[in-house]
């Protein structure tokens, strides 16, 4: 498996031109790029983060699982391989704008990659080779369609653009084409590191999301306050008795004195980052609502969602009914993303279990 981890099996998909025949079967850019492969792949291997893990394919590496299959159809294992890959280089040159098999797995990548929940935009390495006269494909462009500023790696040799290390072929190479390597490594390395945060991210989303679509066993952080004691109470043991678990085991307290309010606060936001959702008690008292719907369901919600990356939906238990839901609380409800559900029913719990599960709905389209 790739460092970056599933849904992709290779870090880096290089895709080059074979350059033409040389007139023995080999193409005249192979050999290079090959070479440029495997020094780019030792570059990367040289942190010990990447060492283990990372995974370049290469059609002509034929290392188990990173290259091709030598008796299988080459057209549908590249498509295969591109399509698992997170960043693709390109090496750039006049016989890769030509080549359709280039053609073909750049389209392959470009048009894989939605499948993956992920953007294309920072995961594509031009490496200019060769230098080129014609236009490049709209995905190699930007908005502009100015081509992408990739990396210049040719140099005058002899007076003739030719590729850094063209004549050191296969090795060992000189001090300018190790820079040049150096450089792209010291690029790709972070974004490497930031499709694997944003992969373990989308997988913490996934988990929270089954969760809340699950039929019991979520947790609530039941917000009231101690003067709203009695209604608390009653709305915990309905959801208790409902297969929700509720924190805190008892009402906020009310306390006017700032460093002790701080500290309550601190302790909400431990314990909220921990649970599935969050509901905002609301009784007859709407000013506290007001200010709990910005304190609690806006600012405290959001360090807790900071710390510990879950959904956390925020929803209103309206004991109330229309004696609420005023336009102006109604709108700052919709600001903080709360939702509003009914609580004056005798058996209103199942409602909350309804709005948990269109909350997973709504978060996988």
């Amino acid at each position: 498996m790739a460092f970056v981890g599933p849904p992709f099996v290779h870090d880096l998909f290089i895709s080059y031109s074979h350059g033409g025949d040389d007139g023995a079967g080999n193409g005249y850019l192979q050999p290079w790029s090959a070479a440029f492969a495997l020094e780019l792949e030792r570059e990367l291997r040289a942190d010990r983060k990447f060492r283990q893990d990372l995974r370049v394919f290469l059609d002509r590496d034929l290392r188990p699982g990173q290259g091709v299959d030598p008796l299988a159809a080459l057209t549908d294992q590249l498509n295969d391989q591109i399509k698992v890959s997170a960043l693709l280089v390109v090496l750039m040159s006049p016989d890769y704008l030509a080549s359709p098999w280039c053609t073909d797995e750049r389209e392959w990548w470009f048009s894989s990659q939605a499948a993956h929940g992920l953007s294309t935009d920072e995961r594509v390495a031009v490496v200019k080779i060769w230098p080129t006269e014609v236009p490049w494909p709209s995905t190699l462009t930007d908005s502009r369609g100015e081509p992408l500023p990739g990396f210049t790696f040719h140099e005058k040799s002899e007076g003739t653009d030719r590729p850094i290390g063209w004549l050191e072929t296969p090795g060992p190479f000189g001090t300018p084409f190790r820079k040049a390597i150096l450089n792209i490594a010291g690029r790709l390395y972070p974004k490497l590191e930031a499709i694997k945060a944003r992969l373990a991210e989308m997988e913490r989303s996934k988990a929270d999301v089954a969760k809340l679509a699950q039929p019991s066993g979520q947790s609530l952080y039941l917000h009231g306050r101690a003067d709203q004691g009695a209604a608390w109470e009653r709305a915990a043991l309905q959801l208790t008795q409902n297969g929700f678990a509720v924190v805190p085991g008892e009402p906020d307290p009310v306390e006017g004195d700032v460093r002790r309010l701080q500290t309550i606060r601190e302790r909400r936001v431990e314990t909220l980052s921990a649970c599935d959702a969050l509901l905002l008690l609301a009784t007859e008292d709407g000013r506290a609502l007001d200010s709990d719907l910005v304190v609690v369901g806006k600012y405290d919600r959001q360090s807790a969602r900071a710390r510990s990356n879950h959904l956390l939906p925020c929803g209103v238990l309206n004991t109330v009914g229309d004696a609420l839901t005023t336009p102006v609380r109604v709108a700052t409800a919709r600001l903080v993303q709360a939702d509003w559900i009914d609580g004056t029913a005798p058996a209103w719990p199942p409602a909350v279990q309804q709005w948990l599960s269109d909350k997973s709905g709504a978060e996988t389209l």
